[in-house]
């Protein structure tokens, strides 16, 4: 487990240094690219990933697969560890100087989120994790809430950016089964919460690896379960994650 260590030293330093640069060229980089639906390409984006990707190959011999740039070394789709890259999500959020966007960056092991890193910049929270050794915030250690009924809890989710008509009724049906719902716009910085207890689950239709990756790998190494369902890993997802109570009851 000391390789997985010393990874997430390397996937923190560089969540870290992407972060403070995000901060400090907020003026600069808010600048919309592009718009398609309700999804919102800044230059931001594209100027934290390059900052990560540069990092991570300078550190690593691994690929890595990103929001923006898809795949890095295309040609070692076959390798055991990749990176799930998302330089900044919650695009929007940055955009309107609303707080819950973060740094994400997991790896996967055979496409299974092992370690992650979500760095909320602007509220100076930083959420790690190891799965099977511990989830940290800020160093100090946390875990799934251990609430068992749904009515009684929080889930975390989003509108399914990727909607049709059958992911937007199974989305209003979701809502009726809890006590509470909220919608904050950063899938990572959501994941990151359920790890932290902050809320019981997190669910939604649409994901993309990248956006869900370092999220999941925290609340597993926290004490809760995700799961993941979809084709491949450049395809929308189908996620759900939270304490084992709600996400995988009997």
């Amino acid at each position: 487990m000391s390789e997985l260590r010393d990874l997430l030293t390397i996937a923190e330093r560089t969540a870290a240094a992407a972060g403070a640069a995000l901060l400090e060229h907020r003026k600069a980089w808010a600048v919309i690219e592009a718009e398609q639906g309700r999804e919102v390409k800044i230059d931001a984006d594209k100027r934290a990933e390059a900052l990560i990707l540069a990092a991570l190959e300078l550190a690593t011999p691994f690929a890595a697969i990103s929001e923006e740039a898809g795949w890095t070394r295309a040609m070692q789709r076959g390798d055991r560890y990749v990176w799930a890259v998302d330089p900044l999500d919650g695009s929007v959020n940055y955009l309107r100087d609303y707080p819950h966007c973060a740094v994400s960056i997991a790896l996967l092991d055979n496409g299974a989120p092992v370690l992650g890193v979500v760095d909320c910049f602007v509220l100076a929270e930083r959420f790690t994790g190891i799965v099977g050794e511990g989830a940290w915030l800020n160093g100090q250690p946390m875990r799934v809430s251990e609430i068992d009924d749904p009515a009684g809890g929080i889930l975390q989710t989003g509108v399914p950016s990727r909607a049709s008509a059958d992911s937007m009724a199974l989305f209003e049906a979701r809502l009726k089964a809890w006590r509470k719902v909220r919608m904050i716009g950063s899938a990572a910085s959501a994941l990151a919460y359920v790890a932290a207890g902050r809320a019981e689950a997190y669910r939604e239709s649409g994901s993309m690896i990248w956006d869900v990756a370092a999220g999941c790998a925290l609340v597993r190494a926290a004490g809760g379960e995700y799961r993941i369902g979809g084709d491949a890993l450049d395809q929308p997802l189908e996620v759900a994650a939270g304490n084992a109570r709600v996400v995988l009851p009997a």
